[in-house]
């Protein structure tokens, strides 16, 4: 089969594997499309999880069952369906505690196992779901970001009526939007640096500045270290700041400010199982996830797709690759 292998920084070149064989409680995915991540584009000039290579990448991925392990029982050959990246090991104490979603040994497609961006992929069972037929595969590998966000919403609290600020305009913070929302938000602000993108989420209002104090709940949707002081200036007294996105560099807090109003920070990583409510977000027509998908291209096309990804803010959202004319 073809697949896409990291073998360095900024090495990602197309190569022929062999199709890989699942164990008893996995299933062999004929992949129908895959959509590339802000991460992905990380993995491949920073490495920042420390991927050991070659690593096909990619965990953001829908196709059709060609074979399942002997253990598996609600999965079989020819049926539709999305995969969840994260695999946890539901032995350790996280797992233990309910918190599978951060396990101390956590496996992960396109990290420290083969993933997605390949004409065929392999994932445990229960990490994978059945799409209804009226849901395209494209739409279907957004399942994961999809449960993501849901995380981010759960981790804000109670979002009805109250004013929710989101920094970043790509499609995280897109999505996170859409879901603010449809969850009851009184008033939803997107503050980002695309007019393409920030274009591309209804209902929300936009803006440039964020005024100070005018938010209940800020959700940080971009990996700038910059932009958390933006969402902590904008909490009133009582407010929330929930950090969806990855800040790798060092960032000063002003805990007086904190004290004083008695803000809350929260990290949202990865999510509680939000499979099946993901699945239903998908389902749902009014928040139009497929609007998010501005481009899909075939998977000999990659090296155009990854481009566009990375330089293309100005006209793409999410861009899949595909792999068939049904995806």
């Amino acid at each position: 089969m073809r697949a896409l292998q990291l073998k360095g920084l900024n090495e990602l070149v197309m190569t022929e594997l062999p199709l890989p064989e699942p164990r008893a409680d996995e299933v062999l995915v004929r992949t129908g499309a895959a959509t590339i991540c802000t991460s992905d584009l990380h993995d491949i000039r920073h490495n920042p999880f420390g991927i050991r290579y070659p690593r096909t990448l990619g965990h953001e991925g829908a196709g059709v069952v060609v074979k399942a392990g002997a253990a598996v029982t609600h999965l079989a050959p020819g049926m539709r369906v999305a995969a969840h990246p994260v695999v946890s090991c539901g032995k350790c104490e996280e797992c233990r505690r309910g918190y599978e979603h951060l396990c101390s040994n956590m496996g992960h497609l396109g990290l420290d196992r083969d993933g997605c961006f390949a004409e065929y992929f392999v994932q445990r069972a229960d990490r994978v779901v059945a799409l209804p037929d009226h849901i395209s595969l494209s739409l279907g590998a957004l399942l994961e970001p999809v449960a993501v966000c849901l995380q981010a919403i759960a981790r804000a609290g109670d979002v009805r009526g109250r004013r929710v600020l989101i920094v970043g305009d790509g499609p995280f913070g897109n999505i996170i939007a859409r879901l603010a929302l449809q969850a009851g938000a009184a008033k939803v602000v997107v503050a980002g640096r695309s007019p393409f993108r920030l274009s591309k989420i209804p209902g929300a209002d936009i803006v440039e500045d964020v005024p100070a104090k005018s938010a209940d709940i800020a959700i940080l949707a971009v990996s700038a270290a910059e932009a958390v002081q933006t969402c902590m200036q904008a909490l009133r007294p009582r407010g929330r700041l929930v950090i969806f996105s990855n800040v790798v560099a060092p960032v000063p807090i002003d805990l007086f400010t904190l004290h004083v109003c008695e803000l809350e920070i929260a990290g949202a990583c990865n999510d509680e199982n939000r499979i099946a409510a993901s699945l239903e977000c998908l389902n749902n027509k009014t928040l139009t996830l497929e609007e998010l998908i501005t481009h899909r291209l075939p998977f000999e096309n990659w090296e155009e797709a990854f481009s566009l990804a990375r330089d293309g803010h100005n006209r793409a959202l999410k861009v899949a690759l595909t792999f068939g004319p049904a995806s």
